[in-house]
């Protein structure tokens, strides 16, 4: 029988933070969970931080990454440890795995196929090699005489007859894999270390790429991720892998608040050498496959109890039991992630809270719902008093503002009053009709002429939005606060939001998402769906309105939807035309194939209005605030969409 017991860390990390990164390391090495593991893997580039950009271009991010490197070898006297991060190798920089044992760097394995594409530029800043190479590598800080050489490739390992190998992230999710080849070398551990970043529905598509793994190639596939909001824009969701015969053996916990999550596995290889003797075919049929060379690490001489080992196979029983919970909807991981993004923006900004223009509409609302979710999940996962910690008043973390015209009508005052109400945070409320006047009355007596709503119609909206901004802006700085902007992506797309106006702001929590499915979530909150946001008497209110941005005088009735289209069909045209990429005939086609009952002029107005509205926007996207990738595709220039501010045809 063949033991092996492998602890896989997701860890939270910030780049550039080298001193907080390696603390979180040195913790989790020190736990006792890790203590009898025969391997470690943690997540790619945790010693930097995957997000360092074009600070990876620093030769002193280099070095610190080794120095760190260093401090960490200790700890695998009597273990294996594999790690991330970045190494200058003959006039290249690669983004490597380090594995570390016996208090040595056994070898250096770069990544070989880059993530370059949504919202990862990895080519930007590393090279790949263009196949398997061995090379030696000779560290920093040490002169070339006295320094050994350290290997640098791809390459197996043997450690007490077990057989492993790594593959990076991307790696795994390419076409040619470089598992593939490990396979035929008779590996039975994969390991993949990632940072993969959460998206709504990533996380099956992740599960069965490794579920796969294990099965076609019948070794056991592990996996561990980074986890938390880890430079500004992009949220990782831990959730390590154990996979084992095309099944999920044992999954880590995902989006939690801690600096790092341990999980792990403890099995017999026996069992799957046996299945891998019985189905496992050379896809060389001439027998002619990449002979990949082995490392044989010395043995630790660690004691292997079969009595434990037997043990440890029945809880692995109950965990195929308590470990499958139902799974959770795509509402519950958008509250989750978006709490946890804002959690780690707020403590890594180091800023007191968070302030917000509460409107009484739908966005607004939902910016005010996941503050006040992240301050109860902080709080139940690092304790009551984590925001004094922090040093932030908990009282104070988020204080709203109501900015009341004669446009707003007393429904959406009410709302906002009612809202802080249930979720018990500081509310304000203002007119600011006087300070509208002046500033119209100001122009109006320069140019000599009366503002009015039949030739100036979005100027006198806009200027309502602008004169809430400065506003806004300071009552946040008086708390030393966040301003959070409300515009989703929906708006985004069209450019339906004012610049300067309500698009001012530190951060756009909701940019990332669709106005349909912000208006999806409200309503399963109602319906008692959701985990972690209970139903409230101001969002039933709330719902029972259409969109407004309550700028023209309350008498012409003024719906987002009548100013745009309805949101379901600007929703389909933008996937379809930004996402999917199809031309304006095709995307007409399929949208009346999809619902037959709409008028085909109509739509075709509409894609028409679409297509002008977003190529005239992109400069309105380029100036909004970061914001959260939350989807499997987003519209922010910086991370995930390009597009040129000035063109011709869509």
């Amino acid at each position: 029988m063949t033991l092996i017991k492998i602890a896989a860390v997701s860890l939270n990390t910030t780049p550039l933070d080298f001193s907080g990164n390696l603390k979180s390391i040195k913790s989790s090495l020190e736990s006792e969970e890790i203590i009898d593991s025969d391997y470690v893997l943690f997540p790619e580039l945790a010693i930097s931080g995957y997000g360092c950009e074009d600070a990876f271009y620093k030769e002193s991010v280099w070095k610190r990454s080794w120095t760190s490197l260093l401090e960490i070898l200790p700890y695998s006297k009597d273990k294996t440890i594999l790690v991330g991060l970045p190494v200058f190798h003959s006039s290249y920089l690669y983004n490597c795995i380090a594995v570390l044992h016996a208090g040595e760097v056994i070898c250096l394995v770069p990544k070989m196929n880059l993530a370059n594409t949504g919202i990862h530029y990895e080519k930007r800043w590393f090279h790949s090699p263009s196949g398997f190479i061995s090379e030696s590598f000779i560290p920093p800080n040490h002169s070339f005489a006295n320094q050994k050489s350290i290997p640098f490739g791809h390459f197996i390992l043997e450690k007490n007859g077990i057989l492993s190998a790594v593959e990076i992230c991307e790696d795994s999710w390419n076409l040619n894999r470089p598992s593939q080849y490990y396979a035929e070398n008779g590996i039975d551990v994969l390991f993949s270390p990632g940072a993969s970043h959460f998206a709504m529905g990533k996380r099956e598509i992740r599960k069965r790429i490794f579920q796969e793994t294990s099965r076609i190639q019948r070794n056991l596939t592990v996996f561990t991720n980074l986890c938390g909001n880890e430079s500004g824009r992009a949220i990782y969701e831990g959730g390590s892998l154990f996979c084992e015969n095309g099944n999920v053996s044992k999954e880590g916990p995902r989006l939690f608040f801690s600096t790092y999550q341990i999980t792990t596995y403890g099995s017999s290889l026996s069992e799957l050498r046996s299945l891998r003797a019985k189905e496992f075919r050379n896809s060389h049929p001439n027998g002619n496959h990449k002979k990949i060379p082995i490392f044989r690490l010395t043995s630790l001489n660690k004691d292997s109890s079969t009595s434990n080992f037997i043990l440890d196979m029945r809880e692995k029983e109950k965990r195929k039991e308590s470990d499958y919970k139902a799974p959770v909807t795509v509402y519950d991981d958008f509250t989750r992630a978006v709490s946890l993004g804002l959690y780690d923006y707020l403590r890594k900004s180091k800023t007191k809270g968070f302030t917000l223009s509460l409107s009484g509409g739908a966005d607004s609302a939902i910016c005010a719902l996941l503050v006040n979710s992240m301050k109860e999940l902080a709080k139940e996962e690092s304790g009551n008093s984590i925001f004094s910690e922090l040093g932030i008043h908990e009282e104070n973390l988020l204080v709203t503002l109501y900015q009341k015209t004669e446009n707003n009508s007393t429904l959406t005052e009410k709302i906002a009053s009612l809202l802080s109400r249930e979720i018990g945070n500081k509310h304000y409320q203002i007119s600011i009709d006087s300070s509208v006047s002046n500033a119209v009355e100001l122009i109006e007596s320069q140019i000599g002429k009366k503002l009015n709503w039949e030739t100036d119609d979005l100027a006198l909206q806009n200027i309502q939005a602008r004169v809430r901004s400065p506003l806004i802006w300071l009552l946040a700085n008086t708390n030393g606060h966040l301003l959070l902007s409300t515009s989703n992506r929906s708006e985004g797309s069209v450019g339906y939001t004012t610049m300067d106006g309500d698009s001012s702001g530190s951060l756009c929590p909701i940019a990332g998402v669709s106005k349909e499915f912000l208006l999806c979530f409200l309503d399963d909150i109602q319906e008692g769906n959701n985990a972690y946001i209970s139903p409230k008497e101001s969002i039933g209110i709330l719902r029972q309105t259409k969109p407004t941005a309550e700028l023209r005088p309350l008498v012409t009735e003024q719906e987002d939807e009548k100013d745009l289209m309805p949101y379901p069909i600007l929703q389909e045209i933008e996937r379809l035309l930004v996402y999917v990429g199809l031309d304006e005939a095709e995307c007409l086609e399929r949208i009346l194939e999809k619902d037959n009952s709409l008028s085909k002029d109509t739509v075709s107005n509409q894609i028409e209005r679409f297509v002008r509205l977003f190529k005239v926007s992109q400069w309105k996207r380029e100036r909004l605030p970061p914001s959260f990738h939350l989807d499997e595709y987003g519209l922010d220039p910086k991370t995930s969409l390009r597009y040129p501010i000035l063109s011709g045809e869509f």
